[in-house]
């Protein structure tokens, strides 16, 4: 199977990986047009999967390098149009030049938001999709096995990260209506992913 429903119009795509780990990449099937958050590793099936929805095709890096070396394949063969975050244009990891490069966040439907997270890189972003409350969080935030937020205080930090950045992005999101966490790396948290992160916070 190439994708994983998670809700009746957005699917997790299967079998993605950054290197040798896996990692979560999504779509969202909206009234007027598909979007993908981050891109996934170019496949043939893929493809025919993405073109059978009949809608003009979006992209949105979560940041910088979450380019993956086939977003140009992307770009070519089906006309994807990917959006990143302007500070991130010169991200030591870029893999691709997006199409708009965008600081005002952009709109793709009335019920998804676009939220500027910097931290974990300066154009860092998550998407709130507000029906099903689901918040696609990049490398912002992630779930645990243990269903808690992984801390993201014990990590190995590029330079180009920002901790108390990413910290404070982090309680920002609080002020959103979200229970489910979807993140590039690590675990999705379902249904009590606000919870997780609000008592994560709170213990710091």
């Amino acid at each position: 199977m190439i994708y994983t429903p998670l809700h009746p119009h957005i699917y997790e795509i299967n079998e993605q990986y950054f290197y040798s780990s896996k990692v979560h990449t999504y779509l969202l099937d909206l009234k007027e047009s598909v979007l993908l958050f981050d891109l996934p590793t170019y496949a043939e099936d893929l493809e025919q999967w993405l073109l059978s929805f009949g809608k003009p095709l979006n992209a949105i890096l979560s940041h910088g390098s979450c380019g993956i070396e086939d977003g140009e394949i992307w770009q070519e063969k089906i006309g994807l149009k990917v959006y990143g975050h302007q500070a991130d244009e010169n991200h030591p990891w870029i893999r691709m030049k997006p199409d708009v490069l965008f600081v005002e966040m952009p709109f793709f439907d009335e019920n998804v938001e676009v939220i500027h997270t910097p931290g974990h890189s300066a154009g860092s972003i998550c998407v709130l999709e507000k029906t099903t409350q689901s918040l696609f969080t990049g490398d912002t935030i992630y779930g645990n096995k243990e269903g808690k937020i992984r801390d993201i205080r014990k990590e190995n930090y590029a330079d180009y990260e920002n901790i108390e950045d990413r910290l404070k992005s982090c309680q920002d999101l609080l002020k959103y209506d979200f229970k489910h966490i979807y993140p590039f790396h690590y675990e999705i948290l379902e249904e009590k992913g606000k919870g997780a992160l609000r008592d994560y916070l709170s213990k710091l």
